[in-house]
């Protein structure tokens, strides 16, 4: 029998083909190459008793960020590491940068540091160690970032769009799998940075000393007493889609004051001019309008226990978002996988019983609709992970931990982040990023460049 596509779904086939094809090719190439290599370490299989308590994590952590969402955070974005990283960079450097719509610093990494440090310490976990090809983390943290905003979200934050109902989300966990293959791949040809070192106890502090720097700076904003030179979303502010963009408060469901540019003025229609008679924004514009990232926020002590308590359960449990795939993969064992299920889970349920759950493609919050684009962007940010031996929430964790390589890991998620957004590789919900695919091409070649320089006898894996 012939089956003749036609219409909408000769599209939606043309548009999945190639991500679903270059899946197959990956596992194609997993499969073959599994066969030649051997585990240098006794295998364990199935599931353990930390299952429970990694599961229960997940189910934790998925529960508090979407009822940050219902505080005030950004739909389908109670937690995600890498957007959070990003607006904590566009407070310092959103001048330079171009980051007005996505600049405040996000109490919830403060407290996750705050509270996994404290954690460490307690529990005798806290150990300064370094010198674990700390350049070529920062380089591989840099990589992640850029990818990651070039999807619009880590991979914490896939999990949750998709327990949003976001189904664009999809390609981009499709995407992660896949980057958790070829990062196998990479591991099994004896891939490694290297051990870590005992450091001075100076480095092993870095993470949770910049905590408490963001902290003062944190408090000084919420006094309206930021130094000159930082930049900060104004709290509820919406914006066009015009360019340049119009940006405004509303009141009751309207629009009520226009923050930029300076002097337009509202008509009585509901668009928005300039001194000039020139029409900045049309009343369709003001009306499809949408909130701006950084001026969806949660209120600082709200966020900051959250925060805490985050923090001290990941590091109790080891919760980290591409471990579990990789260790299902790689050593069939299931037990992190627990984490991201309960995640998924826990997320889910929070957003249905807080009506904030809406199944479909369009009009997500923060998310665009490329395919292609959201399932290579989150690839190559899971090779990039996989290559630092866990995700950017994995990595913040073992940075509070005293853990110098983790830190400088950190810093350059911070740094890939205002690259991103200077030289336009950030997507936004109109689409990917125009330079997306020059961007995604030289990050691979840097990505296969490290890999290659890496290879040694064995490999070791920090997840």
């Amino acid at each position: 029998m012939i089956v003749t596509l036609l219409g909408p779904e000769r599209e939606f086939y043309t548009r999945v083909r190639l991500p679903l094809s270059v899946m197959l090719c990956i596992m194609t190439t997993y499969n073959r190459t599994k066969q030649r290599w051997r585990v240098g370490m006794r295998r364990k299989v199935g599931i353990g008793a930390t299952a429970w308590i990694v599961g229960g994590a997940g189910l934790f952590i998925g529960a508090v960020a979407s009822w940050l969402v219902s505080q005030g955070n950004p739909g389908n974005m109670g937690l995600c590491v890498a957007c959070f990283l990003r607006d904590i960079t566009g407070f310092f450097a959103g001048v330079a940068t171009g980051q007005a719509a996505t600049a405040y610093i996000r109490p919830e990494i403060i407290g996750i540091i705050i509270g996994a440090v404290a954690a460490a310490v307690l529990t005798r976990e806290f150990r300064p160690r370094g010198g674990s090809a700390t350049i070529l983390r920062f380089v591989l943290g840099f990589i992640f970032m850029v990818s990651a905003l070039i999807f619009l979200g880590c991979t914490v934050r896939a999990w949750l769009r998709l327990a949003g109902g976001d189904l664009n989300a999809i390609w981009g966990i499709l995407g992660i799998v896949a980057g958790v293959i070829v990062g196998i791949v990479i591991l099994k040809q004896g891939y490694s940075l290297g051990r870590s070192k005992k450091v001075s106890g100076i480095l092993g502090w870095a993470l949770p000393a910049l905590a408490i720097v963001l902290l003062v700076f944190a408090g000084l904003a919420a006094f309206d007493s930021r130094p000159t030179f930082t930049t900060q979303t104004t709290q509820g502010a919406f914006a066009t889609g015009d360019s340049p963009p119009v940006v405004f408060l509303k009141e009751d469901g309207a629009i009520a004051t226009v923050l930029r540019p300076d002097g337009a003025i509202i008509t009585a229609e509901g668009s928005v001019v300039a001194a000039t008679g020139e029409v900045l924004a049309s009343a369709e514009s003001v009306s499809n309008a949408r909130p701006q990232p950084g001026g969806r926020r949660a209120p600082l002590a709200i966020a900051l226990i959250a925060g805490l308590l985050i923090g001290v359960v990941a590091q109790r449990t080891r919760f980290c978002s591409i471990g579990g795939i990789r260790d299902a993969i790689l050593v069939r064992r299931y037990d992190l996988l627990f984490g991201v299920a309960g995640l998924l889970i826990g997320a889910a349920v929070v957003n249905m019983v807080l009506g904030q759950f809406r199944l479909g493609f369009e009009n997500q919050p923060v998310a665009h609709m490329d395919i292609l684009g959201n399932f290579v962007a989150m690839m190559v940010a899971s090779v990039a992970a996989m290559m630092l031996g866990g995700c950017p929430f994995r990595q913040i964790i073992v940075g509070a931990e005293g853990d110098f390589d983790g830190f400088a890991a950190v810093v350059g998620m911070l740094t890939g982040a205002g690259f991103a957004h200077w030289a336009l590789l950030a997507s936004s919900a109109k689409g990917l990023a125009p330079l997306a695919w020059p961007a995604i091409g030289v990050m691979v070649v840097i990505l296969a460049a490290i890999a290659f320089v890496s290879r040694r006898n064995g490999a070791i894996s920090r997840g």
